[in-house]
């Protein structure tokens, strides 16, 4: 299979998955890199134009592939591509960002936190978004690219300096991703959050930090390392496989689908609502019992 078969095969999806081009991917890596970053280079900025490809795919493989080849030439782009205001970046991803954006930045980071650090910071990007990149970093630390106490002084200096009123999930996120590391040095900034009800419990509570702390930072780190969901991506063909949007062909005949970014993987996008759903509603409640600030 030539790179030209390579790429046609991997362009659109047909609900089938495309397991032999993607294997041949692989093995051409030095040739088809180029192909990707100029894929993703080349929407970054123009979004939309996939948004009328309800079909194309090419940019979801190259998210992939670059990470698994550790391409470092893709990270800037892929700052960059999910850098845009609103959920557009969500639209044409699919689950992509709430599952495994934070594991891909690690990847083409290089163990390098600065771009990671201004997406995090950019408070136009998308919250979920920012939540997957704050992710990256435990991410790193798990996989012993960066140290814990790097992270976690980096943490501490969001807790005092991060501006952010448009969104408790960013501050939940922080909380979140502090307490995966055992928190002991954030400890009065993580109470602080709870005191001012920025936190949305539905995702995280004070038992659950407490359980956390009282893990300790050796065994939080040990049992980061075991965990998938904190690794770097090895294998694409094995990340992808069992993606939902790729058993479409088997279930035509009994129900005719057609595809959408929904589909992307398994089926998280029900439960991602839910919670943004609850989230809301808790916020809303809030805001109403909340005394107003003299």
């Amino acid at each position: 299979m030539q790179l030209e078969e390579i790429l046609s095969e991997l362009e659109n999806n047909t609900g089938k998955f495309p397991h032999l081009a993607l294997e041949r991917a692989i093995q051409e890596r030095e040739a088809i890199t180029p192909v990707l970053l100029a894929t993703l280079e080349e929407y970054k900025n123009n979004l939309e134009e996939l948004l009328d490809k309800s079909d194309y795919f090419l940019h979801i493989y190259a998210l992939y592939l670059l990470a698994q080849f550790r391409e470092l030439l893709a990270y800037p782009l892929i700052v960059e591509f999910f850098s845009a205001p609103g959920e557009i970046s969500l639209d044409v991803t699919g689950d992509v960002v709430t599952e495994d954006l934070g594991r891909i930045l690690a990847c083409v980071s290089g163990g390098n936190i600065d771009l990671i650090k201004q997406l995090i910071e950019n408070q136009q990007a998308n919250e979920f978004v920012r939540g997957a990149a704050l992710k990256s970093l435990v991410v790193l630390v798990a996989q012993g690219i960066i140290s814990r106490e790097q992270v976690i002084q980096y943490f501490e200096e969001l807790f005092s300096t991060l501006k952010d009123n448009k969104s408790d999930y960013i501050w939940t996120n922080l909380v979140i991703n502090s307490s995966e590391l055992c928190p002991i040095e954030l400890k009065e900034h993580i109470e602080r959050l709870f005191e001012e009800d920025f936190i949305e419990t539905f995702f995280i509570d004070q038992e659950d930090v407490e359980d956390a702390l009282q893990l300790g930072p050796e065994a939080a780190l040990t049992r980061l390392r075991e965990h998938p969901h904190y690794s770097l991506i090895e294998d694409t063909i094995s990340e992808m496989k069992s993606w939902a949007c790729f058993q479409q062909e088997n279930r035509k005949q009994a129900s005719p689908i057609s595809f959408s970014g929904e589909d992307f993987t398994p089926s998280f996008n029900k439960s991602k609502n839910h919670a943004k759903k609850k989230k809301k509603m808790q916020k809303e409640a809030r805001r109403k019992n909340r005394p107003k600030k003299k």
